[in-house]
């Protein structure tokens, strides 16, 4: 016998052979992975837990917008309207007790007619100023957002771009919640183990999901977090996935 033909691949029957006890090698191999995996997992046990509490917004945020128009060559007189506006603002804004406000600096842009032939035609600018109120008093501040006659005067617009309400302890929150949601998590291990004769041990690992800030009753989550700023009344949820060892 040639034991050299043995190793001649060019041989059809000897390449197909070749292929055939590779290929058992890899069944063999993954085989005994999958083996191995599956052991693992039933050793382990890995589940979610939530937990969820009601909060009352403590904290609010009020926007102002004001804005007015000027033309080509005088966009200086559109900021003095705008600081004498936010002037009058603030100061009765001071006398109702609003004393922490704050205004960014103005703002302006360029305004343009697009004529239905031809190019843009440049006819002046619209002048922007923001006043900021923060609050611990809700429902005065909420008050305060509902009316706008104060804010309102001669040559220029004002709107209420925005009341956002908040929980200042949202951090505080955030940690009670994750231990409560790992607790929900060992419960529900213990539930799922009692159903096969087997018990829950220590915790192995455990990953918290975003804080969503909902508004009472709310249902709608983000995978990123959600933070409703709408609602007085809201509720705190902490998700978490637990692996426990059996």
């Amino acid at each position: 016998m040639n034991i050299s033909k043995l190793f001649d691949y060019s041989v059809p029957m000897v390449a197909a052979a070749t292929v055939l006890v590779l290929g058992a090698v890899v069944v063999t191999g993954i085989g005994a992975y999958t083996a191995y995996d599956i052991k693992l997992s039933r050793d382990n046990i890995e589940v979610t837990g939530s937990a969820k509490e009601a909060v009352v917004a403590d904290t609010a945020r009020l926007i102002i917008n004001l804005d007015t128009r000027t033309g080509v060559g005088d966009q200086q007189s559109g900021y003095a309207r705008l600081e004498a506006a936010s002037d009058k603002i603030t100061s009765y804004l001071d006398a109702q007790g609003f004393i922490d406000h704050e205004t960014p600096a103005i703002t302006s842009y360029p305004n343009y007619t697009y004529p239905q032939y031809g190019e843009a035609i440049f006819t002046g600018y619209t002048v922007n100023r923001q006043i900021i109120v923060r609050s611990h008093d809700i429902d005065k501040i909420s008050a305060l957002a509902n009316d706008i006659a104060p804010f309102t005067g001669a040559n220029y617009n004002a709107t209420i771009q925005s009341l956002e309400l908040t929980y200042s302890k949202l951090d505080e929150m955030r940690v009670k919640l994750l231990s409560e949601a790992i607790k929900d998590a060992k419960a529900r291990a213990d539930a799922i183990a009692s159903e096969s004769g087997r018990s829950v041990s220590v915790l192995r690992n455990a990953s918290s999901g975003v804080v969503q800030v909902l508004p009472q009753g709310g249902i709608d989550i983000s995978d990123y977090g959600m933070y409703d700023t709408q609602s007085v009344n809201k509720e705190v949820m902490v998700t978490v996935r637990a692996t426990f060892e059996l």
